[in-house]
C-alpha cells in the first residue's frame, strides 16, 4: 500500500492497489500481454496431422443419411443399402477421393437430403444464422441499454 495525502481533507489515506493500476498501464505489461496473445494465436494456428483413413471413413459414415431409413446414418442402419453404402465409401477414400467430393458423389445420387449435416448454403444457412444474428441484436442492444443508464445516474 502506498500512502499519500488527500487534497480536500489534508488527512494520510492509504491507496491500496496503485502500485497495481500503474504496473497495468505500463508499457512493458502491455508487451508481456501481446506476446503471450501471439504465442497463443501461433499455436492455435498449427493444422493437425492428416486424419487416418479408418478414421475418415468412421466420419463419413456417420454423416451420410441412410437412403432407405428415417434420420439414421449408414453407420446406424443394418439396411442392404447402407451396408452398400458403407462399402463404397470405404473404397472412394481407399482411391484418395476428398471427403467432400464422397459427399457431393453421394448427393448426386441420392438428393441434396443424402447428408445428415447442413450444407452451408440456401435455407441451410438461414436456420443458423438468424438465431446468431438475434441473439447477437439483442446483447448489443441490452448492453446499450445499460450503458446509457449507469451514464445517466447521478452520483450522490
Amino acid at each position: 500500500m502506498i500512502a499519500g495525502v488527500d487534497p480536500y481533507t489534508g488527512r494520510k489515506v492509504a491507496r491500496a492497489g496503485h502500485a497495481a493500476l500503474s504496473l497495468l498501464a505500463s508499457r512493458p505489461a502491455w508487451m508481456v500481454v501481446a506476446v503471450v496473445a501471439l504465442t497463443a494465436l501461433g499455436i492455435g494456428s498449427v493444422h493437425p496431422q492428416q486424419v487416418s483413413s479408418s478414421a475418415r471413413i468412421a466420419h463419413l459414415d456417420s454423416v451420410i443419411k441412410c437412403p432407405s431409413c428415417v434420420d439414421l446414418s449408414i453407420a446406424q442402419s443394418d439396411a442392404p443399402i447402407a451396408v452398400g453404402l458403407r462399402s463404397e465409401v470405404a473404397a472412394w477414400v481407399q482411391e484418395g477421393l476428398s471427403d467432400r467430393r464422397i459427399e457431393q458423389l453421394v448427393v448426386a445420387r441420392f438428393g441434396e437430403q443424402a447428408l445428415l449435416v447442413p450444407s452451408g448454403s440456401g435455407a441451410d444457412v438461414l436456420l443458423w444464422v438468424v438465431p446468431v444474428a438475434a441473439v447477437s441484436t439483442a446483447a448489443v442492444v441490452l448492453a446499450g441499454y445499460l450503458w446509457r443508464r449507469r451514464r445517466l445516474e447521478v452520483p450522490l
